[in-house]
């Protein structure tokens, strides 16, 4: 259950863990789909696994009975499944479509329903004795009627046929994901030609194909200096600002080449995470060099930025320690949580690579060239 506070919303969630199946038939990916759920329920930490046409954040209140065919006892008995539906199609069959009649000089459709089909439930279903090649069966005995959540619709994309699989582990999501990730590299290596499972993130789907992700970054930097141009009145210094920003990320690369760290959702978190931190730092030392500038007209530029420096360098550098310390802690342990281990490496190696940045480059941005005499 969702936890909904004030509500009486008591709708039950599908589960943060998806799979998404591809294939060209799609009786056959169900079949699929279904050994890869029974895969999956072999853990003892997944209890259900869905299966929809598409994803979705809550459970649907829509069951189906079906059939689970006991194949085993089917071979054994050399009984077809065509023969199994047709013994008690005639006992429960509905809207058999059985020839057209002429009424009035037009033309109707014939259809027969049985009449124990209204009077028969699904218990008598699967015990009442059926005849398949002069031998009295009972359903229980060949398959069994279960019900649950089933597909309302077809979906296709790109000419394949879709079914997405979603379920909750029970435990910590990195375990779930390496769980997940195993069990995807064994049903992939025996899914035939056409047929592929991927998996699927419930919250943010990290394609690295596609790179429209990384637009996010431009239009923070756009915020950036339509923002930092208001505060400065000026168009040069939001850009001196802007260009430290570039720096910081050397120091990501450099943290995830010398630790071979996996680049995903955390570093690229950590990007977004740089860009307000390094701007702060080069928002202070500029605002306050504007208003020493303006209170002493006369003073050097450099004096000025010095000035402004010795002013700001300390709560700069104590925001940077204690930030860095703070992400220290998701470091720690044995288990390298798939979020936030890169998160903090990256974050860590973006700040100390700042530093430098607004050390060296932020001045060489700001401070014009003075002619020499």
């Amino acid at each position: 259950m969702q936890d909904q506070g004030f509500s009486n919303d008591v709708r039950e969630g599908a589960g943060s863990f998806r799979i998404v199946m591809y294939g060209y038939n799609y009786d056959e990916l169900y079949e699929w789909a279904e050994q890869l759920k029974a895969k999956l329920l072999t853990h003892r930490r997944i209890k259900e696994v869905l299966i929809n046409s598409e994803f979705s954040w809550w459970k649907d209140d829509y069951q189906e009975f079906y059939f689970n065919l006991n194949k085993a006892r089917l071979t054994q008995e050399d009984i077809q499944p065509i023969d199994l539906f047709a013994s008690i199609n005639p006992v429960f069959g509905k809207d058999i479509y059985t020839g057209t009649i002429v009424v009035n000089e037009e033309t109707e459709k014939l259809k027969l329903s049985s009449r124990q089909s209204q009077e028969y439930d699904v218990w008598s279903m699967q015990y009442v004795p059926q005849t398949i090649d002069g031998k009295p069966y009972k359903l229980a005995e060949l398959a069994s009627v279960e019900k649950g959540q089933m597909p309302q619709k077809v979906c296709k994309v790109n000419q394949q046929y879709r079914l997405c699989l979603q379920y909750e582990y029970i435990g910590a999501s990195n375990q779930g994901n390496k769980i997940q990730e195993r069990d995807l590299k064994e049903i992939n290596a025996i899914l035939p030609m056409g047929y592929t499972a991927k998996s699927e993130s419930a919250y943010w789907y990290w394609d690295k194909k596609d790179n429209k992700q990384y637009l996010l970054l431009l239009l923070i930097i756009v915020i950036i200096f339509f923002t930092t141009s208001i505060l400065f009145n000026s168009l040069k210094q939001p850009l001196a600002v802007i260009f430290v920003i570039p720096i910081s990320y050397i120091g990501v690369f450099l943290t995830f080449y010398w630790f071979k760290l996996n680049f995903d959702q955390g570093g690229f978190a950590s990007f977004v995470l740089l860009c307000g931190i390094t701007v702060n730092a080069s928002i202070y030392i500029l605002n306050e060099y504007n208003q020493i500038r303006q209170r002493k007209p006369l003073m050097s530029p450099y004096k000025a930025y010095l000035k402004a420096w010795n002013a700001k360098i300390t709560p700069i550098f104590l925001t940077v320690v204690s930030t860095i310390l703070g992400f220290i802690p998701f470091m720690l342990g044995p288990d390298k949580e798939a979020f936030w281990f890169p998160l903090a490496a990256g974050t860590i190696g973006g700040l100390a690579m700042s530093i430098l940045g607004i050390f060296l480059y932020l001045p060489l941005f700001t401070l014009k060239k003075q002619p020499e005499p």
